[in-house]
């Protein structure tokens, strides 16, 4: 990967040395990070525009631990470090269940539990490749209105394993 940034207009080139796919951690001006999984083609330049969202005051009011992050963004990253196992912040509720959800052929998607918390639901599923063949999964595959993040453990998973896929969306009980 090479690459270069030009902090005046806030714009990077980056060129990709190999056709695997790859992880881009972008930092705006805001403080907040935005996280960029690259799928090299062989294809002219494209440019991405990231435009920041703004928070509604209802999403804010009585909030949990997770709520209480300096920003949206890492009240959203706090959501998927939960779902990762990575400690349980006061104020979510833990769901656990075992729902299996049609996906791809060659695979089966099941969602493991959720997390409640006032602004936002995080969901863990678990994706099996029961394919003879790895399958490479983006995140982009699970974004669908409402979803404001998604984070796949492994993006290749081999014949026969599995891998973690999380999903942070808008808590639509909150107006």
């Amino acid at each position: 990967l090479t690459g270069s940034a030009d902090a005046t207009t806030g714009q990077a080139l980056i060129q990709p040395l190999a056709k695997d796919p790859f992880g881009v951690f972008v930092f705006s001006q805001s403080g907040k990070t935005y996280t960029l999984v690259l799928q090299p083609q062989d294809i002219p330049g494209e440019t991405i525009v990231i435009k920041e969202m703004a928070v509604p005051a209802s999403v804010v009011a009585k909030p949990g631990e997770i709520e209480r992050a300096s920003s949206y963004q890492q009240a959203i990253k706090k959501m998927i470090q939960a779902l990762a196992g990575d400690g349980l912040p006061a104020g979510l509720e833990v769901k656990k269940t075992w729902e299996e959800i049609r996906l791809w052929k060659g695979s089966r998607f099941a969602l493991e539990h959720v997390l409640t918390g006032h602004s936002l639901v995080g969901e863990q599923y678990r994706l099996f490749n029961i394919s003879d063949a790895p399958v490479r999964v983006a995140e982009q595959e699970f974004y669908k209105k409402g979803v404001l993040a998604v984070s796949v453990r492994d993006l290749t998973v081999e014949p026969g394993r599995s891998t973690q896929v999380f999903v942070v969306k808008r808590n639509e009980g909150v107006r």
